[in-house]
Order: structure tokens, then sequence, then C-alpha cells
């Protein structure tokens, strides 16, 4: 019995999505900005409703959040990572988590593609966001 619950509980651990495992994927989404990182991340969190994380030593700003039920439109969660690159110049980038690999034994299929209605539902706010922040 005691076997069977460390089991369980290595795999319920390993199930954890972090914001460091979301952050070693490549950005899937890029663009560049003039005006407050700040305002932009504040902007971009109030129309996704994601968590906020801020980096203490750079003007780096990360709104993240799972997104269920999306598996099908090829994510299942995101990080857009806002900051500044120079004095005038900032940069939002979007990365997210696919969906595992599914499929039988003998065969293994890729994850769906990211859907253009996944794009509109996650990037476009943010592009807006860095258009006009308030």
């Amino acid at each position: 019995m005691r076997s069977v619950c460390i089991v369980l509980l290595a795999g319920l651990s390993g199930a954890c999505v972090r914001l460091g495992d979301i952050q070693q994927n490549a950005p899937v989404r890029t663009m560049k900005f003039t005006g407050s990182t700040a305002l932009v991340a504040r902007c971009i969190q109030q129309r996704l409703g994601g968590k906020v994380h801020r980096d203490a030593f750079a003007d780096t700003y990360v709104v993240y959040d799972a997104v269920k039920g999306k598996g099908h439109e090829g994510l299942t969660h995101y990080a857009i990572t806002i900051r500044r690159i120079d004095a005038e110049a900032a940069v939002a980038e979007w990365r997210i988590m696919r969906p595992p690999r599914h499929g039988t034994s003998t065969r293994e299929y890729p994850p769906p593609p990211l859907s253009d209605d996944a794009v509109n539902e996650f990037w476009t706010p943010a592009q807006n966001c860095a258009k006009n922040p308030a």
C-alpha cells in the first residue's frame, strides 16, 4: 500500500507545470513596443486573468497560467514575458506548453497545432495592451 501511495504522489508531482518549465520553450510570438512594461503587464493580466511574476532585479514581468480545456487548440499553459530591452524599447514574448503526444501503443500522433482561436484569445490582447495599455 505504501509503495502505491509513493508512486501516486510521484506521478502527481510530475504533472505540475511550473513557470520555469514554460519559460524554457522558445517563444511562439514576439513583438517590440515602447512604453511602460508595468502598465502593459497589468493590462495583459487584467484581460487574461493570469498570475503575474515580477523579476525584482530587472524590468521584467511574466503573466502566466494554465488553460483548461484548450489542449485541442494546441496549448495547456501560457506565459507572456514583458521586458525592457533598452531605454526606449521593450519586448513581449508568448511561450506555451503544448499538450502531450497522444495515440495508441503502435503510433503516436503529434499534438494539435496552435489554433487561430488560441492566438486571438491570448496573443491579440497582449498586442492591444502594447498599443494602448490604459
